[in-house]
């Protein structure tokens, strides 16, 4: 066995996706300026391609999704896992040479995921398994990551007060955290982003917010977790991709998307230079 302090570089594969995008095509479009559908797709599109290459400049995945990480060996420490934001660490196996497949038991392994990168380490006391390897990919890590699952919530109703009460069934949020509130007719100043405040189970306010009209129908919440710098480049990005519509071209036969330095230097604080 090769001798690291940790081993990194690990293939992944992808479990289960993100359930949505960080950036709602309401938001984008007010943004964009846009007052109309018929660029809609086109720009739901630029949101995955701007998430993706966020995601690439700074080595993380945005919203919360399962990947399988694989590795040929044991570290002699420790292993670092891909993409930051670690959340858990669902299983643990390796196949041993004759192909059988073994679950490491948990108790014998160490989830830390207050280190960005987050690490899988042996518990006190605690050795590797000694068996042999499966020559290829013997050891599998199914791990969740990203910074928050910014699910979707229906709104059920909006005072016209100040500040601004939401009311949901049961939404999860607590005071401090930040929100987007988007698609709101009639109470329209309750639109944008805001930090709450929790009332109860089912209410929050919008912090300084100040009511301009009745509610009249529509509206979703969805609580940020990506830093608000992330979400800025990438509205910049979009912009700039709507801008110009095409591919830049270097040379005569290879075209790229290419991403403005001033854009890559807003996130440029959150890029992990970790492996995978």
């Amino acid at each position: 066995m090769r001798k690291y302090e940790e081993i990194g570089y690990m293939k992944t594969v992808l479990v289960t996706g993100p359930t949505g995008t960080f950036l709602s095509l309401y938001d984008v479009k007010e943004y964009l300026r846009v007052d109309h559908d018929a660029s809609d797709r086109l720009i739901q599109s630029l949101i995955y391609a701007a998430t993706a290459q966020v995601e690439n400049i700074t080595n993380r995945k945005m919203v919360t999704q399962t990947w399988k990480a694989y590795a040929d060996e044991w570290p002699t420490a420790f292993f670092t896992l891909p993409y930051g934001n670690l959340q858990a660490v669902t299983s643990v196996s390796y196949t041993l040479e004759d192909g059988t497949v073994n679950t490491l038991d948990i108790s014998r392994y160490i989830v830390d995921s207050a280190s960005d990168p987050g690490r899988l380490l042996l518990s006190p006391n605690q050795d590797w398994p000694t068996d042999t390897l499966y020559p290829s990919n013997p050891i599998e890590i199914e791990f969740t990551c990203g910074y928050g699952s910014h699910t979707i919530q229906n709104i059920e109703a909006v005072s016209n007060t100040s500040p601004i009460v939401i009311t949901i069934e049961d939404h999860g949020h607590s005071t401090a955290d930040r929100v987007i509130v988007s698609g709101v007719t009639g109470n329209t100043n309750a639109n944008g982003p805001w930090k709450i405040t929790k009332i109860s189970d089912d209410t929050f306010s919008l912090n300084a917010s100040t009511g301009n009209a009745e509610y009249v129908s529509g509206g979703t919440v969805v609580k940020i977790d990506v830093p608000e710098p992330i979400m800025i480049a990438s509205m910049v990005l979009i912009g700039d991709m709507y801008a110009h519509r095409e591919s830049r071209v270097i040379g005569p036969n290879f075209k790229y998307t290419e991403v403005p330095g001033y854009i890559t230097s807003m996130i440029q604080s959150y890029r992990l230079f970790n492996r995978g």
